[in-house]
């Protein structure tokens, strides 16, 4: 009895359109019909289907000549005795197929027995040699709105990747950086230089990385259930001048060796692919998507000079989509130019924020934008639903890191405009961490594109300002804010008091510098603790040497 509801909580289950799988311990959900549903149809080989009308067993099985491939039947036991019907090869099976029959099954459409599958299926050959995928005119998204501001990124991407000895280009950035629109304009630039035509593969909806190399057979149309999929890729794309598209890789990112074993074989093979971090291979080229250009809220440019910005010229665009006469005038200059710095340029931020101007005057958006994961919700309902709000899009990376990360994420968003490593090691320490952890964390978040690095003499790791919001939200939630803060006041008072004994002197200039690359921090760790000393005046640190390098500092 125990090994049999053992076995029935292990069996795959589709219920409602969505199926529901065990992988490494862990629960997967896919929805059916996807490219990634037909997919894991052709790694297993028995699943159920539960519905108002019962449940059935589906199972595959080979068909009944021994020539024609394999197939899928369902099962029941009713009124004691086991009926079956014919359900079809992997990729006929549909949702409204898997409905059918369990409308047979349950006896409510008169028909009983098996279902024999047709004549046809019989004739297919049994050598199973994988067909190579026809020339396609396509089988891209067809974007319905423009890419702006991406011109510069087109022509370098695509310069790149135009090169022989590069066939392995991965577009890296944050979410909501246009990764994927600017994919779709590079395959566009050259999809004449791929005679066999360019595949898209999306994979968003499968975290399980055994799925990517059936996912990618299953978008070439390649017919084989006897092969694995890497040994079928290899035999039918050899000799293909191809161009395969990978969109959202990151949460399959251990597949990326597999990727290389491919390329290996298939010398007019290239890939592309667009992922929230650095695959770490073989022959991996790394182009990473910046935010769009943003102009100087302090020193604006003429209004036709402003509009060329990347970001103003998105804005301004999805702003005429909900409001047709929308223009930019010089009372509105300024408050669009701080509404795009405050987004940080992430096309993503000012799409959703743009969408707001059906309700909200730009002044009280930008009011509103003090708080943007609040207010950057209700993207479009046929945007993946990642991307239908700002918070969404960052937790999906988040949710990808490990717990260390994580942890190491939420306490460096307590940075005011960044810090160093060693601001961060000291910090890390003091709150009972292990230093050695953090330089890997650090690069994992790097390259996560988490945090950012600037500078050349002394490197500072920053974070853009829509996903600071996110790592105190939940660096508030963990309950590790309070400690947190302690330890970040901490470090700059320490810092400031060994700053005041080289105010004067030869050192004068450098710790000036270093002063006023601090002064956020500074602040912050001042308010904190002329905070803490009005709760506790005997508990209280002395803040002269905070609000002395502050001043020199401003």
């Amino acid at each position: 009895m125990m090994n049999m509801r053992n076995h029935e909580q292990s069996m795959p289950v589709v219920q409602d359109a969505l199926l529901i799988y065990q992988h490494g311990g862990q629960h997967e959900r896919l929805q059916v019909g996807t490219p990634a549903w037909y997919a894991w149809l052709n790694t297993v080989r028995t699943f159920a289907f539960r519905s108002a009308l019962g449940t059935f067993t589906a199972r595959k099985e080979p068909a009944s000549n021994k020539r024609g491939g394999w197939y899928w039947r369902a099962y029941r036991k009713r009124d004691g005795t086991l009926h079956r019907t014919y359900l079809g090869k992997s990729e006929e099976l549909t949702p409204d197929r898997l409905n059918a029959a369990a409308v047979t099954l349950s006896g409510q459409d008169g028909v009983e027995g098996d279902e024999r599958e047709p004549i046809e299926h019989s004739l297919h050959s049994a050598t199973d040699v994988p067909q190579s995928p026809s020339r396609r005119s396509s089988t891209l998204p067809l974007p319905l709105t423009s890419l702006i501001g991406r011109e510069r990124e087109v022509v370098a991407a695509s310069t790149l990747l135009s090169r022989p000895e590069v066939r392995f280009l991965t577009l890296t950035g944050p979410g909501g950086v246009g990764k994927t629109r600017l994919a779709l304009a590079i395959t566009t630039e050259l999809g004449e230089n791929f005679p066999d035509g360019v595949c898209f593969v999306e994979l968003s909806p499968i975290q399980d990385a055994d799925l990517v190399l059936p996912t990618i057979v299953q978008a070439l149309s390649l017919q084989s259930s006897s092969r694995a999929p890497l040994e079928l890729l290899q035999a039918a794309l050899r000799e293909q001048r191809l161009l395969l598209v990978l969109d959202n890789f990151e949460q399959v990112a251990a597949t990326a060796p597999l990727l290389i074993d491919l390329l290996a074989t298939c010398p007019w093979l290239k890939v592309l692919v667009t992922s929230r971090e650095v695959l770490h291979v073989r022959g991996e080229r790394v182009f990473e998507v910046p935010p769009l250009a943003l102009p100087d809220p302090r020193h604006l440019p003429d209004r036709e000079t402003l509009a060329r910005y990347g970001a103003v010229a998105l804005f301004l665009e999805r702003a005429r989509e909900v409001q047709p006469t929308f223009e930019l005038t010089p009372e509105d200059a300024a408050l669009i130019a701080a509404i795009c710095v405050r987004l940080d340029g992430l096309p993503l931020a000012l799409e959703l924020a743009a969408a707001r101007l059906k309700l909200l005057p730009l002044s009280a958006l930008l009011e509103r934008l003090e708080r943007r994961l609040a207010i950057l919700t209700g993207g479009p309902r046929d945007m993946p639903v990642r991307q239908q709000t700002l918070r969404n899009t960052i937790a999906w990376s988040y949710e990808l890191l490990s717990q260390e990360e994580q942890r190491l994420f939420r306490l460096s968003s307590i940075f005011v405009g960044g810090g160093t490593l060693e601001a961060v090691e000291a910090m890390y320490a003091a709150l009972g961490g292990e230093n050695t952890q953090v330089l890997d964390g650090v690069s994992s978040l790097l390259y996560k594109h988490l945090l950012r690095q600037t500078g050349q003499d002394e490197r500072r790791l920053l974070m853009l300002e829509t996903i600071r919001e996110y790592g105190l939200e939940a660096l508030a939630a963990s309950q590790e804010m309070e400690a947190a803060r302690q330890a970040h006041t901490g470090y700059y008072l320490h810092l400031a008091e060994e700053a005041e004994a080289h105010l004067v002197g030869a050192e004068q200039v450098r710790w000036f510098d270093q002063m006023a690359r601090e002064y956020d921090n500074l602040r912050a760790a001042l308010s904190c603790t002329v905070e803490q000393a009005g709760e506790s005046p005997a508990a209280g640190r002395n803040p002269g040497p905070l609000l002395g390098c502050a001043w020199v500092a401003e």
